[in-house]
């Protein structure tokens, strides 16, 4: 039992992890960490089934052991991680990792903020735990995509259990053995399905949420004696059997442990759309800039992509509601052409509504690149063809959006991203004691006990 891939891996967490932190990984951490926060608030201000979430699980009541931020209520630990994870998850602008095709802060962060709240933990060791969780997680995600993905599953639910399981066992101060029954016991609830995309989408937070939640109840098991299987991933009936019929990479689940933390690798999303999305929407802004254009002079647009891409965000060219919106590369396409940018105000009612938009989505032409398909997921790009009625063109092509570890945002895009998202709903600063806490001061002096009531003080 001692040489498993999940004793393997829970022995370093435990005995070599944080020692391996560098203060650059440390100082990602606070940026995630600030990104995710940000979007809880503006998830509580736009989100419809946040509400319907936090109503439930302050109809059921329960222990007060940690915050639901911006509803203000105190439930029980496992509930407010259930909750935090489908308000950051609730206007798809979380981080992400394309070579795990999944969102990691809206998994690992809702776990460790209310396990941290309850047991009091440091900040130093929530920022640790956060590290640990994406790692577990993202290695996870790595190994088993994409067949995990091309068989339905949504890789979020599914990893984000097993990653949330081992940040609350850090947290906790387990011992390897007991790091590996918390890991497995997350394994074991490991769920989500991509089909919520085809039909209500805006269900899709329940999964990230869910996977939360079951981390904190893994290692809180754990705690009172509870065991799981150490042969969780390469076992008869195992998590990689299950998950990916076996087609998986040894290396990118246990290579290079302490040198690739694999919250190096996490994009940061600028658009409120699903990152199938964004490549199209750098090159159609760019297109946009580079022409003059405005949509009435718009004759085609055809855009190649990938066919996982297509998949999630190619089949739905009118969207009816914000959920779907955030799910039609089509519409953001049009948004970008007629507004140089998209933003969460851009898929208001008013917007979908409108018949010149919802023309020039009719316009866009999606076809299947084969060399996409191939290099997928290395590059996740697109290109594009922007054709006008006087017979000028724009066409272009990029390997990777805008935010990618090969062309990451700066802080001053950070915060342009973060403030222009959550001024329409906050004071100017709500955002800038929530950068100061999360970024800027010195992280002994910082307690999530503060940013719970930063929180406060904006949410009566």
């Amino acid at each position: 039992m001692d040489q498993t891939y999940l004793s393997q891996l829970s022995r370093f967490y435990v005995e070599k992890g944080k020692h391996c932190m560098t203060p650059e990984v440390i100082n990602k951490a606070r940026r995630v960490l600030v990104d995710f926060l940000s979007e809880v608030a503006v998830g509580f201000q736009t989100g419809t089934f946040q509400s319907q979430c936090a109503s439930y699980l302050h109809h059921i009541g329960g222990a007060r052991e940690a915050t639901i931020l911006c509803h203000g209520n105190q439930v029980p630990a496992m509930h407010a991680a259930l909750a935090l994870g489908v308000l950051g998850h609730s206007i798809e602008l979380d981080d992400g990792h394309r070579w795990g095709t999944c969102h990691p802060a809206v998994a690992i962060i809702p776990a460790v903020l209310a396990m941290s709240e309850r047991d009091n933990a440091s900040f130093t060791k929530l920022l640790e735990a956060i590290i640990i969780g994406y790692d577990v997680m993202l290695r996870a995600a790595r190994a088993i995509n994409p067949s995990h993905l091309k068989r339905g599953f949504h890789s979020t639910g599914t990893c984000g259990a097993l990653g949330a399981a081992a940040a609350c066992a850090y947290l906790k101060n387990f011992d390897a053995q007991r790091f590996a029954y918390s890991v497995s016991l997350g394994g074991l609830q490991s769920a989500g399905l991509q089909e919520m995309l085809h039909d209500h989408p805006g269900i899709k937070p329940l999964q990230p949420g869910k996977a939360a939640l079951g981390g904190v109840l893994a290692a809180d098991l754990v705690d009172r004696g509870a065991k799981g299987p150490r042969t969780l991933f390469e076992g008869e009936h195992g998590w990689l059997k299950a998950m990916c019929n076996n087609e998986f990479s040894e290396e990118a689940l246990l290579g290079a442990l302490g040198k690739r933390w694999e919250i190096m690798y996490t994009y940061t999303k600028l658009y409120p759309t699903c990152r199938h999305c964004h490549a199209a929407v750098d090159l159609a802004r760019e297109g946009k800039k580079r022409l003059g254009l405005s949509v009435e002079d718009v004759k085609s647009i055809h855009v190649k992509t990938y066919a996982l891409g297509i998949a999630e965000v190619g089949k739905i060219f009118v969207p009816h509601t914000f959920e779907e919106a955030m799910f039609s590369l089509p519409f953001s396409v049009a948004i970008a052409l007629e507004r140089g940018n998209v933003t969460l105000q851009d898929y208001d009612a008013k917007t979908l509504a409108d018949p010149v938009l919802r023309e020039t989505a009719l316009k866009v032409r999606i076809e299947e690149d084969e060399e996409m398909n191939r290099i997928y997921p290395e590059e996740r790009g697109a290109w594009i063809n922007i054709t006008l009625h006087d017979g000028r063109q724009f066409e272009k092509g990029i390997p990777v959006a805008k935010g990618e570890p090969e062309n990451p945002v700066t802080d001053e895009d950070l915060v342009e991203k973060l403030a222009g998202m959550v001024g329409p709903y906050y004071p100017q600063e709500f955002f800038n004691g929530l950068w100061e806490l999360c970024v800027k001061k010195p992280q002994d002096e910082v307690s999530y006990g503060e940013i719970v009531n930063h929180f406060g003080r904006f949410h009566s």
